[in-house]
């Protein structure tokens, strides 16, 4: 294989890994994998973390901590450390606690990929590309 092919294969799979990267997101169940900091869990144009109201943040906090005995959102923890925006929309998705949370594609109705979705994707503006840093 020369290295020009090699070059190519390379950059189709660092293309693939960030179309991946952009279209993924956590479906929160018992939140208990998703760290509320690290994984995207949160859709608004695209998938995302929340933002923090505070400065200083723990790392392996998992969205676990947000959901109460009940299985509901715990609405003052939500909003002690997020802002309005993102717990309305975390308000807008309850956690369902007898299921784990699971990745799944963010732009398809049923979580799962598919190629229309992809295409799709691909061709949006790079807001979206880049919103979910």
């Amino acid at each position: 294989m020369g290295l020009d092919r090699l070059m190519l294969a390379w950059r189709s799979i660092l293309f693939g890994r960030e179309l991946l990267e952009r279209g993924v997101m956590k479906s929160i169940g018992d939140g208990k994998s998703t760290r509320v900091w690290l994984d995207n869990w949160v859709m608004d144009k695209a998938p995302r973390r929340p933002m923090n109201k505070e400065s200083c943040m723990n790392l392996r906090l998992s969205v676990s901590a947000f959901i109460t005995a009940h299985g509901s959102w715990d609405l003052m923890k939500l909003n002690e450390l997020f802002l309005k925006g993102d717990v309305d929309r975390i308000m807008s998705f309850p956690p369902n606690k007898n299921y784990k949370d699971e990745w799944i594609w963010a732009y398809s109705k049923n979580g799962k990929y598919n190629v229309k979705s992809e295409s799709w994707l691909i061709v949006q503006p790079m807001y979206i590309k880049s919103h979910c840093r």
